[in-house]
């Protein structure tokens, strides 16, 4: 018997592919080497995309009763701040990072997927894939036994040592840089007010300081040298880095504590055939940003629906190249702003005295602050060809949220004449796809990008498909998702 997905990888990327399939009608099948769920803190902030996308499927409720809400990050330099990231302006239902280890994510994820009635087979392992036409024959381990199944589509979401990465033979190339980083979860004292995050950045070398709940922060600092896993990683080696950078900060009662390198990798194909890659297996962030985890839940988002509707005969299998263009698109943007930003902090040579300027506390970098914000908060994503009208390819984010509340399942069409809308509404049903998409009738359909648009198309996925007036809606709605006109 064929399955449908097979999904290598129960993380928070791997649960999110499974949960959006799930609500499109699409079942997976999703399986992970360990036998029991991770313990380590690891990912830590999930920022308000990810928010945005997790609400949709129902989980950012319990996440917010786990975590911490963060809406200031101050970067300090040689004791002086220079900025103040302030996510209160932001445009977002979820104007904050919120802050809980990983663990608590995968739970909440896991819980939400018990709901849904999906499982996980745990202690399940990948041994072996082959693609043979439509279909991907794979090689799984369970309990010291072997057996064959075949799928119609796998998708490895098995991390940075992905095994799905290295049955495709894929590189992953990148830069690793010649320092590591150690970290902690502690409870503090300190003269600065620790409801908010910091960055410490001096030319000794920089630590970060991030809230958690319970009175608990994440301290990473970083350290010389290439990462030795073999090293031991204490309580009191963690004083004595912070006590060279800053000795007036006091930490005690740790709960977790451990080291990983620091690194920039990415893979060269997101897709090959009918098997693809998500999240840290086929990319690698430096931790300065937060974009790990937040990506791969961006990755998965972006899959599913493409995939639901190839696989349901509703797209032809071309929407799949996209997943790769796009998402690979991104992943390259956000590598070299994390290489950039990791320089500026860590005081390496991989940046330009203008990077630095920009950071500055001047009246002529406050636009670039604002942006700033914008792409911590993962809302700077573009996925716009050239010749693409105004915000095509970007994150929808209407200039009046009230009433708005994204459903990932279909299509939204924001109209901004009545008459316009009934209009279009008989061509959605005309073409007997009302499911695909949802017609929403507002006095202004205005967002950030083109405050002139008469109609914007927003994508399962919240991404811009189309914005302009009702002529040119009409023509993207016959031509490119095949709702043609009635007589």
């Amino acid at each position: 018997m064929v399955k449908q997905v097979l999904i290598v990888g129960a993380g928070p990327t791997g649960m999110v592919l499974a949960l959006q399939l799930k609500r499109l009608g699409v079942d997976a099948t999703v399986i992970d080497s360990r036998v029991a769920a991770g313990s380590g803190s690891k990912a830590l902030s999930v920022n308000p995309a990810s928010l945005d996308i997790l609400d949709d499927l129902g989980v950012t409720e319990q996440l917010l009763a786990r975590g911490k809400q963060n809406q200031s990050v101050n970067l300090i330099y040689e004791g002086q701040r220079l900025f103040k990231l302030d996510f209160k302006q932001l445009n977002s239902r979820f104007a904050y990072f919120l802050m809980l280890p990983q663990p608590d994510t995968e739970a909440a994820l896991q819980a939400r997927m018990a709901e849904m009635g999906c499982e996980v087979e745990r202690g399940t392992a990948l041994v072996d894939l082959q693609q043979q036409g439509d279909q991907v024959q794979v090689t799984l381990s369970r309990d010291g036994q072997i057996y064959k199944e075949t799928y119609d589509y796998v998708v490895g979401c098995d991390g940075a040592r992905s095994r799905t990465r290295e049955l495709l033979k894929l590189p992953f190339s990148g830069y690793d840089y010649d320092m590591h980083f150690v970290l902690a979860d502690v409870k503090v004292r300190w003269n600065r007010d620790t409801t908010q995050s910091y960055y410490m950045v001096s030319e000794k070398g920089f630590f970060i300081l991030l809230p958690l709940t319970e009175g608990y922060h994440r301290v990473v600092i970083k350290v010389s040298g290439a990462f030795d896993p073999k090293q031991t990683i204490d309580f009191d080696l963690i004083q004595a880095h912070l006590q060279r950078l800053d000795p007036d900060l006091e930490i005690f009662e740790p709960s977790w504590i451990s080291s990983a390198p620091f690194y920039n990798r990415e893979t060269s194909q997101f897709r090959r055939g009918n098997v693809f890659i998500c999240g840290d297996a086929c990319h690698l962030f430096s931790p300065i940003g937060g974009f790990g985890m937040n990506t791969g839940i961006g990755d998965a988002y972006n899959l599913a629906w493409k995939l639901a509707q190839v696989a349901k005969g509703e797209a032809p299998d071309v929407l799949l190249d996209s997943y790769d263009t796009e998402r690979r698109q991104n992943a390259k943007s956000l590598l070299r702003l994390t290489d950039k930003n990791t320089s500026l902090i860590a005081r390496l040579d991989r940046h330009s005295a203008d990077d630095e300027a920009l950071f500055t506390p001047k009246q002529k970098n406050r636009p670039f602050i604002r942006q700033f914000v914008q792409a911590a908060a993962g809302y700077q994503l573009d996925y716009a060809a050239a010749e693409s009208a105004k915000g095509v390819g970007r994150i929808y984010l209407p200039l009046d949220l009230q009433g708005y509340r994204h459903q990932g399942t279909g299509y939204t069409l924001f109209v901004s004449d009545a008459a316009c809308a009934e209009r279009l509404a008989q061509q959605v049903a005309y073409s007997a796809d009302q499911a695909r998409i949802q017609i929403c009738q507002r006095e202004t359909v205005a967002h950030q990008f083109d405050p002139e648009a008469e109609c914007v198309l927003v994508r399962p996925d919240k991404i811009i498909a189309f914005s302009g007036n009702e002529i040119q809606c009409r023509g993207f709605l016959n031509d490119t998702l095949l709702l043609a006109e009635s007589a």
